[in-house]
């Protein structure tokens, strides 16, 4: 009888054991599993601003330093001034100083940095609006060992005077992209760099893009060209959404344009872009009826192809005509215009491994 019971009570005792080790496995499974990061929030600081307001201008970096040439002024005004700040190594900016100012006002230029020297492309002068002068015109300077400027100097013309163009390089070739010279392009010219740095001339590419692009964005990663966005001509529609690219020939020729799967999530103009650790970014510009300030940002395969986009950390201020590069892992946007005027301000934020942008640390 003793023993019977032993037996019966053993029996519960373990039947409780293993309802309660079930109970916790499956309490276990439904907690969420929290993951410690030491990363920073997600977001965009401001840095140093810059001396002179201006949108429609260029910046290119080189080395630790950040360069801006060209664009006008809150009051319509082209500044001809150009400054530089050097990068800090969390990415703050040093305050800005002044250098050897363009020997050409222009805005809706573009700029490059190959070797030691930068270079000013294209553009637009004369009175803003309709009268408005594109320009074929092409200026070179020597970055110093202290980060200031030599003189500028007069290179080979364009083929065509393009305003609102976009220039990327590979290697000791640049290539110019679309623009308006009259009317909306898709036209492509490339110039060879000599060692001197000297450019003697610019030849048209036969392969054209598949859309007229003005006012739009483009990037270079690796042998990949990518036209992004721009300005629709005479359309209800004010802005293109779309992405095409081309790939670089061993010749330095390019091949035949191809539109992306993917598209933007948001259609827009005058915004900018950069490429940097296989990841391809465009911020700001304009929607045809407001300014944004949206970031999108999308993975490069190894093939070059573009995967679908995603909403980055959001700038501060909503801003067109404004500057988008990279300097190691940090992302700057520059200036631009602003619901509040024409401005100096400068954002940035650090890339992680995904791609997302944070604050800096």
């Amino acid at each position: 009888m003793h023993a019977d019971r032993s037996v019966f009570y053993g029996s519960i005792s373990i039947f409780v054991i293993v309802i309660l080790i079930i109970l916790t496995y499956n309490t276990t499974l439904s907690l969420p599993v929290v993951h410690k990061t030491n990363q920073a929030p997600l977001g965009w600081a401001y840095a140093q601003s810059f001396q002179f307001e201006r949108r429609a201008f260029s910046s290119a970096a080189h080395h630790n330093h950040i360069y801006i040439m060209g664009g006008v002024n809150n009051n319509g005004k082209y500044v001809r001034t150009v400054e530089y700040s050097k990068i800090n190594s969390d990415g703050s900016l040093e305050p800005w100083q002044t250098t050897t100012p363009l020997s050409e006002n222009r805005f809706y230029l573009d700029s490059v940095v190959i070797g030691r020297f930068i270079y000013v492309i294209g553009g637009a002068n004369g009175p803003l609006g309709d009268d408005n002068i594109p320009l074929a015109s092409v200026e070179r300077a020597e970055i110093l060992a202290d980060g200031r400027l030599g003189p500028w100097i007069k290179q080979a013309y364009l083929t065509t005077p393009r305003r609102g163009l976009r220039v990327v390089h590979h290697n000791q070739t640049i290539y110019a992209l679309g623009g308006y010279n009259g009317s909306f392009l898709r036209s492509v010219e490339r110039a060879n760099v000599l060692p001197s740095g000297e450019i003697i001339s610019w030849d048209a590419e036969l392969e054209h893009s598949l859309i007229d692009r003005y006012i739009h964005s483009a990037a270079i990663h690796n042998n990949k060209i990518f036209l992004l966005a721009g300005h629709v001509d005479k359309s209800d529609v004010m802005s293109y959404s779309d992405v095409e690219t081309t790939t670089l020939q061993p010749n330095k020729a390019i091949s035949p344009w191809s539109m992306e799967p993917s598209r933007l999530k948001q259609a827009r103009f005058i915004a900018s872009a950069t490429a940097f650790n296989n990841y391809l970014y465009i911020a700001g510009g304009h929607d045809g009826t407001r300014r944004l300030n949206s970031v999108e940002f999308a993975r490069i395969s190894k093939q070059g192809r573009v995967s679908s986009w995603r909403n980055a950390s959001t700038l501060n201020t909503a801003r067109s005509a404004t500057t988008l590069l990279h300097y190691r892992n940090f992302i700057y946007v520059l200036g631009g215009s602003s619901d509040h005027g024409v401005s100096n301000t400068v954002e940035y934020a650090m890339q992680d491994k995904w791609g997302n942008l944070r604050l800096p640390q």
